[in-house]
């Protein structure tokens, strides 16, 4: 089967737009990722892990509304339409990227997306292959009680977008993501502050920065989201495929036949194992 059947129509952004431009962009349309154009041209991509990363590591005094998408913009990968769904997530695994544009930078007929294989494992691959094929055993995790500060720098030392949160007794109790960050600092970063709903994003990485901030104040079991979405090692692997999708989780706990959690499975995990089918 080829990808032409998996590709959806992107959201697009203007070269010329900022940093604050894209992040209006992101949560208003509830898309993880962007194209950017000029000129007719499709000419980058830029992700909300690109965002995230950038808001609380980047510690200029500019405005986010004076800074240049280019600053966080990254290439596009192409591929042909006739391309199979194999060789698709073999690239995505071997360049360790999350979706891939179909067309040319004159012609961009859709993206895909590691949700969108996902979802195609699910309606096509049952029996296939188990949960314990292809989890993965390691993940990060933080305390409950961290400040989002802490969590934040958790999260780019380990270059994840996301972090399992345990209680005092070593206990999976949720999950703490960007997305998290960015709807925590709406709420707060503009608490008592004369400021529209688009112009939270530099009050949003002050609160970060700053330690008497919410993020030095808030903690990790206040924002994350505390269901826990799981699944035994020995399942198969399209039906975690399918709980993903419903869902609309990037992965599911695993536990082993004790109960304790053994790793997770993600849409990276599942992406994986399409590319590795005969």
């Amino acid at each position: 089967m080829t990808i032409q059947n998996l590709i959806q129509k992107p959201i697009s952004i203007l070269r010329s737009s900022t940093i604050s431009d894209v992040i209006k962009q992101i949560l208003e349309n509830n898309v993880s990722r962007l194209i950017v154009k000029d000129s007719g041209k499709s000419i980058g991509i830029v992700t909300e892990k690109d965002i995230g990363f950038f808001l609380f590591k980047e510690n200029t005094t500019q405005s986010l509304d004076e800074i240049p998408l280019d600053k966080i913009m990254k290439p596009i990968e192409y591929v042909d339409v006739t391309e199979s769904v194999k060789n698709c997530a073999k690239i995505m695994t071997d360049k360790k990227i999350s979706s891939l544009a179909v067309g040319n930078d004159q012609n961009l007929k859709g993206i895909f997306t590691k949700t969108d294989l996902t979802n195609y494992f699910a309606n096509n691959f049952a029996g296939k292959k188990k949960v314990a094929d292809f989890m993965t055993h390691e993940y990060i995790s933080t305390h409950y009680s961290a400040t989002l500060s802490h969590v934040m720098k958790k999260m780019l030392e380990n270059q994840v977008s996301r972090i399992i949160t345990k209680n005092q007794d070593n206990q999976p109790v949720g999950i703490i993501s960007l997305r998290d960050f960015f709807r925590v600092s709406l709420d707060l970063g503009s608490e008592g502050d004369d400021v529209g709903a688009y112009a939270f994003s530099d009050n949003m990485r002050k609160g970060f920065l700053s330690e008497s901030g919410f993020g030095g104040t808030t903690l990790a079991r206040d924002v994350m989201s505390k269901e826990l979405i799981s699944i035994k090692f020995d399942q198969d692997l399209a039906t975690a495929s399918k709980i993903i999708i419903e869902n609309g989780v990037n992965g599911l706990y695993v536990f082993d036949d004790g109960d304790g959690l053994d790793g997770i499975i993600s849409k990276t995990d599942i992406t994986r194992a399409l590319a590795s089918l005969d």
